[in-house]
């Protein structure tokens, strides 16, 4: 894998456009019924951008 590109995994690599966060990060029927048994707000909001990351990273974030 090219340096570049290894610099580049799992990261955004721009700020996503507003038409990306719409694309990628609305919450489906399946995602509300997933999302609801997390107690506390910060929880629920916290695992709806960690859903909408793998679904648009296709992996998590990291932080190296």
């Amino acid at each position: 894998m090219p340096v570049e590109q290894e610099a580049r995994y799992r990261r955004f690599a721009p700020e996503p456009s507003p038409g990306e966060l719409e694309q990628f990060f609305p919450l489906d029927a399946k995602a509300l019924d997933l999302t609801r048994p997390k107690r506390r707000p910060p929880t629920r909001l916290g695992w709806a951008a960690q859903w909408g990351t793998v679904r648009m990273l296709g992996t998590f974030l990291t932080e190296a």
